[in-house]
This record gives C-alpha cells, structure tokens and sequence, in this order.
C-alpha cells in the first residue's frame, strides 16, 4: 500500500503542477488583451489655461496681463518688452495662435506690445 500511495501522491501533484501552468498561461494572456474604454475618455477640444501658460513659456520677456474664457476658448492679453528685433521673434513664435488685438508702444526707455492671443482653431 505504500508504494501506491506514493504513485497516487506523484501523479497528483504532477496533475496539480500541470493546472498551475495552463492557469498561469491564462493569466499571462489576459494580460496582454489592451481594453479601451471610450466612455470614460475625455476630449478637450480647446487647450486649458495651464496648457496654455506652459507654452507661452517660450517667450522671455513676457508679462500676462489678463485671461478671458469665452465659449471654452481662453484668449489672453500678453505684453512682451524689448527691443524691435526681439519684439519680432518673439511674435514669430506665436505662429500658432490668432492675433485678435495688439498695442504698440515705443517709448524713449520701453519699447512693447500688448497682444489678445487665442488658439487657432483645429479643421
């Protein structure tokens, strides 16, 4: 009787470990399955105000002036100093924005110019 307990207990284990391999292979598995959920994603249409900051960031001499939302568009009122060639590169780099209204000023000591951007809308 003791050597056949002894078969009985190795073949059930042998059993017991097969089971445990093709469970782990169903779990590997089912990790690799990607699930997209569409109903929790949300689409921003318009940049928020903190994304719109971030990328003013590449401007040097800038000063935010104001910031209005309409329609869930922000249009911002900034003002950049410095001289005529870099009032000029500053506003090249504002290439992907709209111009709605801008002051010149050039004083004998201060030379800027205060826009309204707003982001150009995405066809």
């Amino acid at each position: 009787m003791n050597k056949l307990y002894k078969y009985i207990v190795i073949i059930v284990m042998i059993v017991l470990a097969i089971v445990q391999v093709f469970y782990i292979i169903k779990i590997d598995k089912g990790k690799n399955i990607k699930v997209y959920n569409n109903a929790q994603k949300i689409i921003y249409n318009h940049k928020t105000l903190k994304e719109f900051n971030e990328e003013l960031n590449c401007l040097k001499e800038k000063t935010i002036l104001s910031a209005n939302e309409i329609n869930e568009k922000w249009y911002v009122k900034i003002k950049i100093e410095g001289n005529k060639e870099e009032l000029l590169n500053e506003i090249s780099k504002l290439e992907n924005y709209n111009i709605s209204d801008y002051i010149i000023n050039k004083n004998k000591d201060e030379n800027s110019i205060v826009l309204e951007i707003s982001v150009k809308d995405v066809v």
